[in-house]
Formats: structure tokens, sequence, C-alpha cells
């Protein structure tokens, strides 16, 4: 029979090996799924609830692209929103899961190709923060400096013959330089590029680049899977979109499509079923109406044509009349720019015609 003392010393060594365990696994458990930011999802209960139970209890899950492969694409996106938040966070879970301050820093650079030089410069501030956080250098120790090349091979020679300096920039800048630098491989580059051209409802951007990147070893699966994840950060529209450009892509090259009504990104048929229409929409917290005219002001705004003539529909379903609908589109215009009111009523009008219904006066 075990003396007390025993029982004792060998309670205290079982209690010490599990405190110990739950120290050493912190770092990949904050890995997978971080703490959200204090006070973030107070006011929206709901929020938190598809952050835990899609973004991290599913998103990040899948097997389809590596945690490193995962946090690459949502720095990247996330500089490209300029949504400085999101991007703090997401830089220091980059390096958790096995990204490099080298690696960050190439990211930024090369983003700001797609996104613009002020999404850059942003997220260089943010970077810089992190990384003094961390105790890391300012400076990437394994950054290489600009090295231009000398007489290269163009790769659109013919590209914009109206405007010269951009034919340059693209070919000597972004072509012969950027993507020739190795502190990040053809095969990320491609990666970043398709997210980013995703998340900026950028279809010939996502066209090009979704052929390119199956050239640089990314696989279909992992395209589908950059789109979904993408979906999470920018939105579904731009998911829809680049699915559907992505399906156009596959099918050019031959590749084999599901049977899915978005053979680009299949995993969004499950979460459009489910999570948009099948949980979110039919929550009664908003009708079905007052979904509609948020549905329909965001694609506006955001220039979303397609997702916008099909949420005009959906909103005269909904019992909004073509009034409403004509004053819904003024008001957004004011606060989103008259290109995207000009759009907005365009499609708004072949949508009325459609339906036969009469234009407002």
């Amino acid at each position: 029979m075990q003396s007390p003392k025993f029982r004792f010393k060998y309670t205290f060594c079982v209690r010490s090996l599990g405190a110990l365990a739950v120290i050493l696994l912190l770092p990949s458990a904050f890995a997978q799924q971080p703490p959200p930011p204090p006070g973030a999802y107070d006011a929206t209960p709901y929020m938190g609830e598809i952050r835990n139970k899609y973004v991290y209890g599913d998103i990040w899950k899948r097997p389809g692209l590596s945690a490193r492969d995962r946090s690459m694409i949502t720095v990247a996106v996330n500089q490209a929103l300029y949504a400085t938040n999101e991007l703090r966070l997401h830089m220091g879970r980059a390096l958790d899961n096995g990204v490099t301050q080298t690696e960050i820093s190439e990211i930024i650079a090369h983003v700001l190709w797609y996104s613009g030089f002020p999404t850059g410069v942003n997220a260089a501030r943010v970077a810089a923060e992190v990384f003094e956080e961390r105790g890391l250098p300012v400076t990437p120790p394994g950054a290489s400096s600009r090295q231009p090349a000398v007489d290269p091979e163009l790769e659109f020679p013919g590209a914009f013959p109206q405007t010269p300096y951009l034919r340059d920039m693209l070919n000597q800048l972004v072509y012969a330089e950027t993507w020739k630098r190795e502190e990040l491989s053809p095969r990320d580059r491609s990666m970043i590029t398709v997210a980013v051209g995703t998340a900026l409802y950028a279809s010939s951007e996502v066209r090009h680049h979704v052929g390119r990147a199956l050239d640089n070893g990314v696989t279909q699966e992992e395209i589908s899977e950059v789109i979904t994840h993408v979906t999470f950060y920018s939105g579904f529209p731009t998911g829809v979109n680049a699915a559907r450009v992505a399906a156009e892509v596959f099918e050019g090259r031959g590749l084999p499509l599901p049977d899915a009504r978005f053979p680009g990104a299949p995993y969004l048929d499950e979460l459009i079923d489910g999570l948009v229409y099948g949980e979110t929409w039919t929550r009664k917290q908003l009708s079905a109406r007052d979904r509609s005219l948020i549905t329909i002001a965001v694609t506006q705004a955001a220039y979303q044509s397609d997702q916008l003539r099909a949420h005009l529909r959906r909103g005269l379903d909904n019992g909004l009349t073509a009034e409403e609908l004509s004053e819904l589109m003024a008001q957004v215009t004011l606060y989103s720019g008259f290109p995207s009111g000009v759009n907005g009523a365009r499609i708004l009008a072949e949508v009325l015609r459609e339906r036969g219904i009469p234009l407002p006066n």
C-alpha cells in the first residue's frame, strides 16, 4: 500500500508535468486560435460566434493549405484592405505560424504593387511595431536591397502603349524585379497575388494570376482553398466572383471541375447555403427586407455588379419597391461616390425592365 507521502509526490509530479505541457502548448494553441481583441465582440456577439465557429473552428483548420500559407495570404489581404487592426494581429500570428520576419517584409513589398503604395506604407508601420514588440530587429536580417534587372526580357512588351511609363513599371519593376526576388518563392507570390485579387474584386487580375499560379506549382485545390479562406476577410461577394473566374481558367486548362454551384471554390456552396442563407439571413433580429436593403447598399458601394444584380432581384422578392431601391441608390451614392451610383442605377434599370416594372418617376 502506498504511503501518503508517496501519493503526494506522485500527484505533485503529475500536476507539474500537466502544467508544463500546457505552457509548452500555449504558443501552438495561440497560433491556431488567437484570443479576440478585448471588447471586440461585446456589441456584436453573433459576429464572435462566426469567428469562433467558422473562421477559426473550421476554415483555419482545413487541410487544403498549411497554417503558414493561410497566414501569408491573410497578411496580404489585410494589407490590401487597409485593415490595420487585423493586420497587426495576423502579422504576429504569421510569425507564430512559421512566416519569417524577412518574408513578412517581402509580402508588404509585393502586395503594394497590387493594392497601392499607401497600403504598403501602412503595413510597414504596423510591421515595425510588431517586430519591436517581439524584440526583433527593425530591418529583417535576410532582406536584400533593390537589385534592378539589367536588360531584362520583357514579359509584356506590348502592354499599355498609351502609357509607356506604366508599361515600363510593369515589366521592369513588377515582373523583372519584384517577382524575381528570392525572399519569397514564385508559389508564395502567386498565392498572395490570387488572394489580393480576390479581395479587391479584381476579375482580370484573378484570371491572369490563377493561370500563373498553376504554372508556379499551386494546385487547383490550393487555389480553391485560397479563395475560400479570403472570403472571410473580404466578403462572400469577392469569393463568389473569384470562384467564377477560377472555374473559367480551370475549364480552359482542361482541369476537372466538381459538380458544384461554385466549382472554382466548391466549399463556398456549403458555406453560402449554411452560414449565409440558412443561418444569417433567417435570424429574427432583422427582416428579410432589411437584410436586402443592407446587402444592396454594400454591393453598390463596393461596385460588385454581379452581386448587386442578384440582390436587387432578391430585394424585389423581399418586398422592396422600385421607388425605395431608387432612393437607396441615391443615398448610398453620397457615401460611396458617383461612379458606384451610376453603375448601380444602370443595373437597377436593367433589373426593373426584365421584371416588367415601370421605372421610378
